[in-house]
Parts: structure tokens; sequence; C-alpha cells
């Protein structure tokens, strides 16, 4: 993500950091609650449930019973113990930053969204069904919701009683899954969309001059509709969305069905490739849908499909070609493109603002205008960067977006070197002469979308690369995405790669460059070929 002003906002009880990076950089903070939300539900079965060890889940712990037999010469009293499995009701994965958001112990597979969108008067409606698997047994189903109203709710064709706790939609269950249990919950809900503030104190839909478009980053996506609204756990998405006549509604995926009536009009997309849910893009409004042909990277056909609002369907052939160049540089790099499809969405969005949302990345028309300098150059290659590094391998914590930011960063750097307009020496010299004194780590930064991130997580890669050479560097990259494909992985993970791939320890690199609370060094390490 990327955002072109330095300022603090704040609101709704978060704060957002914005910065300036080499040539503009972006962006959003936000800080959770300090504890995790434990749930709170009737039993469906007699348990005791003591205090929860860990601030992610409620557990029922095992319990005796005492059974008494009775004969005609004598009565005794026989004590027969019985063991009650452990249940696990999960309202959180334990995220730091975020205490609230996820819950363990479930593994989503699909969203089927539909979604009736009024933009005139800001309205939502909607159903969702959510399938997946149980990973350790349990009697709740826990959901991400945060401002939607819910009319109902079943789980596998059984009506629930609905409980919503601060932000938890809670589905008490009167059985306990097994894991590796199938479930499926329908959810019923409706919403509007504040007219309020843009981006920044808050994620999710914001109003446009004719529609509707979102940023989801990093828990938007449960202020409209209910989700386990976490990276960690990525599923496919169907989307049916209804808007009135004349208005398009665009989504991630394939657009593969489009049903007009009289009055309305349902766009279907279906995105066929696992996707967390902050990467989820909505848009409504007067677009247009540009087919640009298929291109060819590193073995794999890529389609290239492109929407932009009517009036400005100009100002998209400028970034046509760029965006191919950018392909195969990456590419060559990082390894194959990690998905079927990738385009630019070109959207009446907030000026300064790009999300990297997976397959079609989001950009406002106020800045992909038609012009093509470095402010362009950046955007693009940046946000396309992401879909290898936040896309294909999503950080496992929030604490860990040096891990998508500062990876995105690098590769912008790497294109302005490429195509002259700066070199690598000088963008990685002027981003370490610009971080700041304080904020650090880079692996729990005190901004999330700061200079620390962004810059810092450059920073961080320039230097490893000059410790492990560029082959082991850009070898350690590839494998990244190649071992971490649809999934999700933590600093450390990435400090396993990077030492399989050497061949040698870098505990004493990471403690200074990555884990370090005052910040790195001011000086890169000499490149390995000096040393």
């Amino acid at each position: 993500m990327q955002r072109d002003s330095f300022g603090t906002v704040r609101g709704s009880g978060r704060t957002l950091s914005v910065v300036v990076l080499t040539a503009i950089s972006a962006s959003c903070a936000a800080d959770g609650p300090e504890n995790a939300v434990v749930a709170t539900v009737p039993a469906p079965v007699e348990t005791t449930v003591p205090a929860s060890a860990t601030p992610t889940t409620s557990m029922a712990a095992p319990s005796t019973t005492t059974t008494t037999t009775a004969t005609t010469t004598a009565t005794t009293m026989a004590t027969t113990p019985t063991t009650v499995p452990a249940v696990e009701r999960s309202t959180s994965v334990g995220d730091r930053r975020y205490p609230t958001l996820g819950a363990t112990g479930l593994d989503i597979e699909h969203y089927d969204v539909e979604l009736e969108i009024d933009p005139a008067r800001r309205s939502i409606d909607g159903v969702v069904e959510i399938s997946g698997r149980t990973e350790a047994p349990t009697d709740l189903l826990a959901f991400d919701l945060d401002g939607p109203d819910v009319d109902s709710a079943e789980v596998d064709g059984a009506s629930i009683d609905v409980l919503v706790e601060d932000r938890e939609l809670l589905l008490p269950l009167d059985r306990v899954l097994a894991p590796g249990d199938e479930f499926t919950a329908v959810i019923e809900f409706g919403t509007s969309v504040d007219p309020g503030p843009s981006f920044g104190p808050d994620a999710g839909i914001f109003v446009s001059a004719d529609g509707l478009w979102s940023v989801n980053e990093p828990d938007g996506v449960s202020t409209w509709m209910p989700a386990n609204d976490h990276p960690t756990d990525k599923a496919t998405w169907s989307f049916r969305l209804t808007v009135p006549a004349g208005d398009e509604a665009v989504a991630n995926g394939a657009l593969v069905d489009i049903v007009a009536d009289d009055d309305t009009t349902t766009w279907v997309w279906e995105q066929d490739e696992p996707m967390a849910s902050y990467l989820t893009l909505l848009l409504v409004g007067d677009y247009d849908f540009v087919d640009d042909g298929e291109i060819t990277v590193a073995g794999d056909t890529v389609e290239l499909r492109h929407v932009v609002l009517s009036d400005d369907v100009d100002a998209l052939d400028r970034y046509l070609g760029v965006t191919r160049d950018q392909m195969r540089f990456f590419a060559e790099l990082f390894g194959p493109y990690p998905f079927d499809r990738y385009g630019l969405a070109l959207a009446d969005s907030q000026s300064g603002l790009a999300m990297e949302t997976q397959g079609l990345s989001l950009f406002s028309v106020d800045d992909l205008d038609g012009t093509l300098g470095p402010l362009q150059q950046l955007l693009l290659s940046h946000e396309l960067a992401h879909q290898w590094f936040g896309n294909a391998v999503s950080p496992s914590t929030w604490d860990d977006i040096w891990l998508n930011e500062g990876f995105a960063t690098y590769a912008q750097m790497l294109w302005f070197d490429e195509i002259g307009l700066s070199t690598l020496d000088r963008e990685a010299e002027l981003a370490l002469l610009s971080l700041p004194p304080d904020g650090w780590p880079l692996s729990q930064p005190t901004d999330l979308f700061g200079s620390v991130s962004y810059n810092g997580g450059a920073v961080a890669l320039h230097a490893l690369r000059q410790v492990i050479g560029d082959d082991a560097f850009f070898l350690t990259l590839r494998t990244w995405v190649a071992e971490h494909l649809d999934g999700s992985a933590s600093t450390d993970d990435f400090q396993r790669v990077a030492e399989q791939v050497w061949g040698g320890d870098l505990d004493d690199f990471f403690a200074v460059w990555v884990h370090d609370p005052d910040g790195p060094p001011d000086r890169y390490p000499l490149p390995a070929e000096d040393q």
C-alpha cells in the first residue's frame, strides 16, 4: 500500500502515520486493544470453563462424574471418571497488534458473498455463506464483525441464536465439531457506508462522487461483512454484486456473468485462488473493462484485465506497456507471477493512495492521470511487486508487515535502477538516511505503515544482499515465494529460508538489522566479495 502525504490523523481510537519514502510512500497505522477478546457463550454441554490460559481461546476442561450403584444386599458407592474432551472457543489468532482479529481452530475455505448495493442510499444488504473446516474441537464459530447488523444466521441448515460481543459475531452450536469436520454458516446482514472520512482512521468501504470504493487493509472487510479477518486464513471467494442499472460492480477474480434486470444489474466474480480478506476489492460506479490480452512470463501465461472509470479510459493506455515490462522484470527476479491474472483498477478513490488488491491493484485516477513520471513508475512497480510479497505470501502477524512493504519498496528501487530513473545504490543510501530515530524494531514497528516498515524493510533487504551476495539473495526471494505460496509466513520463516539458501547462520544479522529496538546501523555492510 502507498500514500503520498505526511502527517498524523487520529480517529476511532486509531493512529494513522503517513510518510514520504524515497520518492513517495504510504500509509496507515492502527493499534488494537492490548488484550484479546475471549468468548463468553452458553455451553451446550455441562462443562467447567476455567480462566483461559491464553488470550485467544476459552477451553472446556476435562471433568469427572460420580455414579451410585445399588444392590439388594448392600449399598456401595463407586466413582467412575468420565473425561470430556477440551473444547476450544477461539475469538482471536493472538495477533499482538490486532488481538481481536481472526479465530484459531477454523480454516475458512470459501466465502460466497451476495450484496445488494445502493450507492445513493449508501446501503448494503448481504448474505454470506462461509464454508470451512474445524482444526480443533469446538462448539462455537466466531467471526470478526465491526458495524453491520446481523438479521439471521444458520449453521448447516440449523438456525442459530446470534450473539455479538464487541467486534465478534458468535454462533454457539448445539454440538461439538471435531477436528476436520466441515461446516457451512449462512449469515444475513445489513450495513450503511459512512459518508465521513476517507481511508486513514478506518479501513473499509468509502463513498466517491459517483459510487463506492474500498481499501480493506488491515481489518476493513469485517466493517461490512462477517469474516475471519486475518491474513493467516486465506480462502477462495465468489461475489454476486447487485447494483442499480447503469452502474458496474467490480471485485477480485474473473468476471463470469452479468445478469441484467429492469432496474438492477448483478455482476458475478469468481476469485478461485486463495486470498487474504484484506486484499478484497469492491468498486461501484461507471467503469469500463479493458482486455489487454495475455503475457507470458517465466513460462506462465497471465491474463491482463483492467478496469477504469469510463471518462478516463485514455489515461490507462499510457500504463499498459509499462505494466508488461514490469511483469517481465519482476518475474525474472522473483519467480513466476503467482496468479492467473493481473490488472490496474483506475478509480475515483482517494488521491495519493494505492492498494495491492489481489490480481487487480487499485489506483486513483488523480495519480494515474495519463502522465508517466517518477510517481507513476513508483506506484505501478510497488503494487505489482506486492502480488509476490504480501499477496502470494502474506504476513503471519501484522508485526511482520515489513515482509510486505519493505519488499515492495525494494522492488520499486530495483525498477528505478532498471529504467535509469535512479540507481540502486543511490536509492538504498537515501532510504538509509531517511530512517527515523525511533519506532523500531523492524520486526515490531510502532507505526504499522510508517517509514520503519517501508524504508527500514528495504534497507534490511539491501543489507542482506550485501552479506549473502546477489545469487543467494534473489534465490532466497524466489524460494520464499515458492515455499509459502498461497499461505502466510513470519520474519523467523524468512530468516530460515535465507539461511537455507545461503548455507550459513544469520542470527547476528537479523539481531542487528531486523530485531534491534534502536534501529539498524548507519551504514551498510561491505559487499560479500569485499569481506
